[in-house]
């Protein structure tokens, strides 16, 4: 068998679902693999050295799913965190090289399942945005405001931003996740905080008029219209210089859009 079939037929069966993975190799059969090559793999997926490896490598996914995760799957019950880390490193989770990446997509993967509004999907969304804006801070540079005034402007939200809305006062919520004490019943009132590469600590509480104009940025639009909703110059200036907006050329947006 040429050595990277080899590595391939390996590999398949060190991701392999199930409690025996050279079911995974059945396939293999296909492709010209003999009966005995396929008999010596055999013998070496299960050798005690390969299984050995095989808990090793899943107990690994597992645990950097856990870390990824941290605070959001602190707030579910033990059972639909054991169930939501096992479907994640089932698909093939906790092995992406880059984690602030994969952190994201587990996230995301995570949100799919909440309930909203609650609690858990809150602090999902607000590590989500954690690693989103600690991310864009690491190349962020603040832009210049005067391009505002350019006739073809158009605003967008912020690649690195999010708007996180808290349902309990947010030092609460996380003291409660924390020392693991009851989570407080939520509030009708909303507590929103932003998040944004350009601010010193990466977040701060936001208030209705920067939450009006983040809801306005849904969808691209021009400075001009954005002006004529009775939102203020100044605060679409400071949200610009912390990269909660990013600030595009109409042509460059049309083209990245195929228009």
């Amino acid at each position: 068998m040429p050595l990277l079939e080899h590595q391939v037929a390996l590999g398949q069966c060190l991701r392999a679902r199930g409690a025996d993975p050279f079911a995974s190799l059945v396939a293999l059969r296909e492709i010209g693999i003999d009966r005995a090559e396929l008999a010596r793999l055999y013998n070496l997926v299960h050798s005690p050295g390969f299984l050995f490896t095989r808990r090793g490598q899943r107990s690994w996914c597992e645990g950097r799913t856990v870390e990824m995760g941290h605070l959001t799957l602190s707030t579910l019950s033990t059972e639909q965190r054991g169930q939501l880390v096992n479907e994640w490193v089932d698909a093939g989770g906790g092995t992406v090289f880059d984690p602030a990446s994969e952190a994201e997509a587990f996230l995301e993967f995570v949100a799919a399942r909440l309930s909203d509004p609650s609690h858990a999907m809150t602090v999902c969304r607000m590590e989500q945005a954690a690693y989103r804006a600690s991310e864009a801070a690491l190349r962020f540079k603040r832009p210049d405001p005067s391009h505002l005034d350019r006739p073809d402007a158009v605003l967008c939200a912020g690649k690195g931003a999010a708007l996180v809305r808290f349902f309990a006062e947010p030092q609460r919520l996380l003291a409660a996740i924390e020392t693991k004490a009851p989570l407080p019943p939520l509030s009708e009132r909303c507590f929103l905080v932003l998040f944004a590469p350009g601010l010193p600590r990466l977040f701060r509480a936001a208030n209705n008029e920067e939450a009006a104009i983040w809801e306005k940025l849904a969808q691209p639009i021009g400075v001009p219209l954005l002006c004529r909703n009775r939102f203020t110059r100044p605060a679409i200036e400071a949200l610009l210089r912390i990269g909660a907006v990013d600030l595009v050329l109409k042509e460059r947006l049309e083209a990245t859009q195929g228009v």
